[in-house]
């Protein structure tokens, strides 16, 4: 009994370990197709997006239908049939729906880039008009969910918010983003804008 229980341990450790280093590697994949100088400067804020939010938008809007008074989702929403199912949904959805993480900020460690620089969401409208005053560089600015694994561990899916110190208006562009490793590297197989701003 003593012997499941280390392997269970041991396993459990290296499960752990392996995502971790799937979302920095997802991240900083996807990264680097935007910003391929590793030495470039970029801003991201510190807090992640929910993985609650992922999870919603995954999904898609519900609508009713007048006939039958039932709830359906949007056929409009950009994630589809086969990648969408129903099933992995909600088996994603039980695994990471409401989860409270210890650390749920990023730091300078998770990314490959040697100057990013982090300021808080709270203090964002702020950072970029003192950017702005003083004539600094328009530099890019993003904002990321923890990745979270779906269809058994095949895809990590994460909200990106992406804009530039430019715009006092946010993070123009919002999006889904659901990536897949091929040949060690991971690959963007969707990318699903979203209408809604948010840091």
């Amino acid at each position: 009994m003593k012997k499941l229980v280390c392997l269970l341990l041991f396993i459990s450790f290296f499960s752990k370990l392996s995502y971790a280093q799937d979302k920095k590697e997802a991240i900083n994949d996807f990264l680097q197709t935007i910003v391929p100088d590793f030495n470039q400067k970029i801003f991201l804020i510190q807090e992640m997006t929910s993985t609650n939010h992922v999870i919603d938008i995954f999904k898609g809007k519900m609508s009713k239908d007048s006939l039958t008074n039932e709830y359906k989702r949007d056929d409009r929403e950009e994630i589809k049939p086969p990648l969408y199912n129903e099933e992995d949904w909600a088996e994603m959805k039980e695994k990471y729906s409401h989860k409270i993480e210890k650390h749920n900020s990023w730091v300078a460690n998770d990314f490959n880039y040697k100057n990013v620089e982090f300021f808080s969401s709270h203090l964002f409208i702020e950072f970029i008009i003192n950017h702005f005053e003083k004539h600094l560089p328009i530099t890019n600015v993003f904002s990321f969910s923890e990745p979270i694994y779906y269809r058994a561990n095949k895809y990590l899916v994460f909200k990106v918010g992406q804009g530039t110190t430019e715009s006092i208006n946010g993070l123009t562009d919002n999006y889904l983003i659901i990536m897949k490793n091929e040949n060690g590297k991971w690959i963007v197989i969707s990318k699903s804008y979203q209408l809604d701003m948010f840091y």
